[in-house]
Parts: structure tokens; C-alpha cells; sequence
């Protein structure tokens, strides 16, 4: 096999490992959907759902910004959970009963999902596989201290991977559903992560490498589009509010989040970007102890926390938000910096 076919053939597959890895923290970690990898819909539709969005947004990054930085992955991870506009149409027609509803905005489920999708379908998924997979150290040396040390401590795994199994067992049936589901998902992300180091045979890329070129760019865009043309019109139709003022709004959000996008993309590729080269995730082998301790927590959390779930969730959630308007805010404070 030529060296030319041989990346190409590693690139497909990384970005099928990296669409596992933002499919399992955005949605078996929420209970979205426990078995992802093992049904139809999530092998033809979430799966590429979330790697398209991923490799889109981190494409932009590199190909207009150069290194990635804090207000970068921040604002490309507010683009990530607007999917949830359109798509899903969560944030106007949430499945559950919206906490508070202003002009057809369902306004937590705004900070909450957008907090969700960037850090648990975005930025978690890119430390995790340009640290197992590749020679880079850009996505965490990029993002500031205290959350490096939580993306390179045994400790910050583990307690990812608990804050998980609790966030999980709300939307889970049975105990025995959860540890179905932990151990399939996990054993199918080591899976990967094992043929990945079979197939490049030590071979070392760093994450631009792995990205799409311009051609497969446009290809994937147009999935993309297409994706999103689709669940638009056929995917709960109903739950779209008129033009004004609900989608209006959505239009802002969008327009903010691209504006801002665009400002810290221009200004990264001006400036000096800052990385600590030294990061690095743990490794493989306190990774999968990670894992393994998120499948054996989830039935636990389903039995001990029965009761007490929902109120510890939903503290989470305002935790998160809280926390998403923090990022938001230090961005932009970078931004203008």
C-alpha cells in the first residue's frame, strides 16, 4: 500500500474513532441514546451526526485560526449545540417540560445543551483522541490550566467518568440496562482505539494531518447540509415555532456565535497562540480503568441514587450552565484581549 493510500485509509479511520468518541460523551453519557453503536439509527444518523459536526468545526479551526485556543473550541462548540435548533428542535420544543419559555426559546435548555455539546460532544471527544492517537498536544495545551490539569489527571478521568454514570442513570430503565450499556460502549471504544494502533503500526501523525482536505471538506459539508435539510423539514415539523420571534432569536445565537467564531479565528492566526506542550492526557491504561469504572458505576448510580437522581441532574445542569457562561464569557474577554 502506497504512503499516500495509507493516510488516506488512517484519516477514514480516525475520523470514525472520533465520531465514536463525541457520540459516547454526548449521548450515552446523557442517556440520549444507551446503545448508539449497535442500532440503525445511530450507526446511519448520530454517529455521523456528531463526527461530521466535530470534523467540520475542527477543519475551520486549524485551516483559518492555525493552533487551537480557548475562545476558538469555545465558539465552535456554541456552533455544535445549535444543532439542537434545527435538528432536534430542543431548543425551542424540549421532550420534557421546558423550565421557562420566552418567545418560543426554551431559555435553559439553551445554556444547558450548548454547555453539553461543548465540552461533552466537542472538546472532551478532540483531547481524548488527539491524545491517544495522534503526537499532538494542541486542543489541551490550548486550553487553560485548571482544565488541562483536569484533562491530564487519573483523578479528572474518574471523575468524568462518575459524573457520567450519574448523569446516565436517569434516562436508564433498569440497573442492567446501564451496565449493558457501559460495558458495550466502552468495549467498542477500546476496540477501535486497539485497531487504530494495529493498523498505523506505531506510526505517528499529528491532528492536522488527520483532518479532511479541501475536497473531502466539501463532501462532508454537504452531508452536512443535508442532514440538517432533512431533520428540518421531516423530524418533528410541528415543534417549529413561526419565523418571528422564535427562529429570529436562533438566527442571533447563530450570528453571535459565528461573528465571534470568526473574530478569535482572525485574531489566533495574528497572534502568538499559547500552548503548553507538556500536557498530556494519562494513558491508555488508566483510560480504560476510567472506563471500566463508568460501566461499573452506572448500575450503582441507578440503585443507590433511585430517588435523588433527578435533583442531583438537575443541579448538574445549572452547575453547567453556569459553567457555559463562564467559557463564554472568558472568550470573549480573549477575543477582545
Amino acid at each position: 500500500m502506497s504512503s499516500h493510500s495509507s493516510l488516506r485509509t488512517h484519516r477514514y479511520l480516525f475520523w470514525l474513532i472520533l465520531a465514536a468518541y463525541s457520540t459516547f460523551f454526548a449521548e450515552v453519557f446523557a442517556g440520549s441514546d444507551m446503545f448508539p453503536f449497535f442500532n440503525l439509527w445511530g450507526v446511519l444518523v448520530v454517529v455521523p451526526l456528531y463526527g461530521l459536526h466535530t470534523l467540520i468545526l475542527i477543519t475551520l479551526l486549524y485551516r483559518y485560526g492555525g493552533r487551537p485556543r480557548f475562545d476558538t473550541l469555545v465558539f465552535a462548540g456554541m456552533l455544535f449545540g445549535l444543532y439542537e435548533a434545527y435538528i432536534t428542535k430542543m431548543l425551542w420544543r424540549p421532550s420534557w417540560e421546558a423550565w421557562l419559555t420566552l418567545a418560543d426559546v426554551a431559555v435553559f435548555e439553551v445554556f444547558v445543551l450548548i454547555w453539553w455539546h461543548t465540552w461533552f460532544s466537542f472538546i472532551t471527544p478532540l483531547v481524548l483522541s488527539e491524545g491517544l492517537l495522534t503526537a499532538s498536544r494542541e486542543i489541551l495545551g490550548g486550553l487553560p490550566s485548571r482544565l488541562r490539569r483536569l484533562y491530564s489527571s487519573w483523578q479528572g478521568w474518574l471523575g468524568l467518568a462518575l459524573f457520567g454514570a450519574v448523569f446516565q442513570s436517569v434516562n436508564s430503565p433498569t440497573p442492567a440496562h446501564s451496565l449493558l450499556s457501559g460495558l458495550s460502549t466502552v468495549a467498542f471504544l477500546v476496540l477501535l482505539t486497539a485497531l487504530w494502533r494495529r493498523v498505523t503500526r506505531g506510526r505517528s501523525y499529528t491532528l492536522p494531518e488527520l483532518l479532511p482536505d479541501t475536497r473531502e471538506f466539501r463532501f462532508l459539508a454537504v452531508w452536512l447540509g443535508l442532514i440538517y435539510l432533512f431533520h428540518t423539514f421531516a423530524v418533528f415539523p410541528e415543534r417549529l415555532p413561526p419565523v418571528w420571534p422564535g427562529q429570529v432569536i436562533i438566527w442571533g445565537l447563530y450570528a453571535l456565535a459565528i461573528t465571534l467564531f470568526i473574530i478569535a479565528l482572525r485574531r489566533s492566526r495574528r497572534s502568538e497562540v499559547p500552548c503548553e506542550e507538556s500536557a498530556r492526557v494519562p494513558s491508555a491504561k488508566v483510560l480504560l480503568g476510567a472506563g471500566l469504572a463508568f460501566a461499573a458505576a452506572l448500575p450503582l448510580a441507578k440503585i443507590l441514587l433511585m430517588n435523588a437522581a433527578g435533583p442531583i441532574v438537575v443541579t448538574g445542569w445549572l452547575a453547567g450552565g453556569g459553567f457555559e457562561i463562564w467559557a463564554f464569557v472568558r472568550a470573549v474577554r480573549e477575543v477582545r484581549a
